[in-house]
């Protein structure tokens, strides 16, 4: 492995430590608790991606050959990872906050493994970094409908609508 596809491995796993550590936080604070469960299923995926991203760089520091097939993944992402997205109602300008926060990690998220994936040298790392790539797209879209709709319910409550 080459010192350009090592350093892309650390700083997703840094990465993806950040953002577990922000959605264990955002969880802790959250006042609906089906939104604090949710937050903690986001931060389960992120420990997740750090172990599959950790996965791959033992292999490959031990020498052996890497390989990734989606079949063979636990924990796929979920198709709808807020459970509570039609009940999610709130008057806290700071829930608002931290979804927009998550929104840009995400996208951030999102775009480091896009570039990886074009980056690498290493084949079977462009897959997982592809697989990466897609799954925080989910989340992306996920956050930003709800953010529109919190965003929106926010502004009712403030007899004002932006639009």
């Amino acid at each position: 492995m080459d010192n350009n596809d090592l350093k892309i491995i650390k700083t997703a796993i840094l990465n993806e430590i950040e953002g577990e550590k922000f959605y264990k936080n955002a969880a802790q604070n959250a006042k609906n608790p089906d939104t604090s469960n949710d937050f903690l299923h986001l931060a389960e995926d992120e420990k997740r991606h750090q172990e599959m991203l950790r996965g791959m760089m033992d292999q490959i520091l031990a020498g052996q050959d890497y390989s990734f097939d989606v079949k063979n993944l636990q924990g796929v992402p979920s198709l709808r990872i807020f459970n509570a997205v039609d009940s999610m109602v709130t008057d806290n300008s700071m829930e608002i906050s931290v979804f927009h926060i998550g929104i840009l990690m995400e996208k951030a998220s999102m775009d480091y493994y896009s570039k990886a994936a074009h980056s690498t040298t290493l084949p079977a790392a462009r897959s997982l970094y592809e697989y990466l790539a897609e799954w925080e797209m989910n989340h992306l879209e996920e956050m930003e409908k709800i953010y529109d709709s919190l965003t929106e319910d926010w502004w009712d409550k403030q007899s004002y609508s932006p639009s």
